[in-house]
C-alpha cells in the first residue's frame, strides 16, 4: 500500500467504519501526534477516535484533497456528521455540522509514525453554537 492509500484507508477506517484494529497496525507504537490533541502512540490515536465517535455520529468523510511524496501525505479533509455527544464542552445538539480539517503524515517503513493536524475549533464551536 502507498503512504496516500494507507493514509486514506486510516481516515475510512478510523472515523467512519470505527476499525480501531487496523488504526493500531497502521500506525507505530510510538506515533506521535504534533496537534494539540497529542497522541504518543498508535493506543492514543484510537482513543482520540473514539472520542470523536462520540461526538460525531453519522459521521461522513470526503477526501478533498490528498498529495504525497518522499512519505509525507497531505490531506485536506471534509467532515460531516450529527453532534451527538459534547464537544468542546457544548451538550450534543443535534445539528449536521460541516467542516474541513488540513493533516498532515509522515509515512515510514508502511506505518503512519508522526501527523500534524489541524481542525477548525472555532468554527466547529460557532456551528455548534448557531441558532
Amino acid at each position: 500500500m502507498t503512504p496516500k492509500e494507507l493514509v486514506t484507508r486510516f481516515f475510512i477506517e478510523g472515523y467512519v467504519n470505527r476499525n480501531y484494529d487496523f488504526v493500531m497496525a497502521c500506525m507505530s507504537e510510538d506515533y506521535m501526534d504534533h496537534s494539540p490533541a497529542g497522541a504518543r502512540s498508535n493506543a492514543d490515536a484510537v482513543g482520540i477516535l473514539k472520542i470523536v465517535a462520540g461526538q460525531f455520529s453519522e459521521l461522513r468523510l470526503k477526501m478533498l484533497d490528498v498529495f504525497a511524496e518522499d512519505g509525507m501525505v497531505a490531506t485536506r479533509v471534509l467532515y460531516d456528521g450529527i453532534h451527538a455527544g459534547e464537544c468542546m464542552g457544548i451538550p450534543a445538539t443535534g445539528k449536521r455540522i460541516q467542516f474541513e480539517a488540513l493533516e498532515n503524515f509522515l509515512v515510514r517503513d508502511g506505518k503512519i509514525v508522526e501527523s500534524w493536524g489541524y481542525w477548525p475549533d472555532k468554527e466547529i464551536e460557532g456551528k455548534l453554537l448557531a441558532r
